[in-house]
């Protein structure tokens, strides 16, 4: 006659144990990229301070000229490049030359002009997306960079 078999209660408790282990670490992996630590600056989450930032741009033959007409220090700006090849992202202190903009950022009523080198690509819009610093929960300096669809400028060079 046939002998019926299973698994044996040590390796079916040795799987649900597996099973609920890999479960919780997914699920801690899962809750831990939801949650950001909070950035404040003037006692505001920086995400609500990113709606106060003003500032101008001009662009012309390879020269980027910005001023800081709000009250918000505004630390660096995100470039992104966009030409017939796809688009590129890069910190205006990677497109200018070493010490041109300023280490401290655009304090209020800061103006710079800069000299950008977009190698090689031929951009057909620039979209300028302002970085902040805010202090962490831990007290240290942070920087935080604004939604690029609610507080970019675009600049149409076609």
């Amino acid at each position: 006659m046939w002998k019926k078999s299973g698994l044996s209660p040590v390796i079916a408790t040795v799987l649900l144990v597996g099973l609920v282990v890999v479960s919780g670490v997914i699920m801690f992996a899962w809750f831990r990229g939801l949650t950001q630590e909070a950035v404040t600056k003037f006692d505001q989450n920086i995400q609500l301070v990113c709606k106060d930032v003003r500032f101008d741009v001009s662009y012309d033959d390879e020269e980027l000229a910005l001023s800081n007409i709000g009250n918000i220090p505004i630390y660096e700006f995100n470039v992104k490049v966009s030409g017939e090849g796809g688009y590129e992202t890069k910190s205006i202190k990677e497109l200018t030359d070493s010490g041109e903009w300023p280490a401290d950022g655009l304090p209020q009523g800061g103006a710079v002009s800069v000299s950008v080198n977009f190698e090689g690509l031929s951009p057909d819009k620039i979209i300028l997306t302002p970085t902040l610093v805010g202090t962490s929960q831990k007290g240290t300096q942070t920087s935080f960079t604004c939604d690029e669809r609610l507080y970019g400028y675009q600049i149409n060079l076609t």
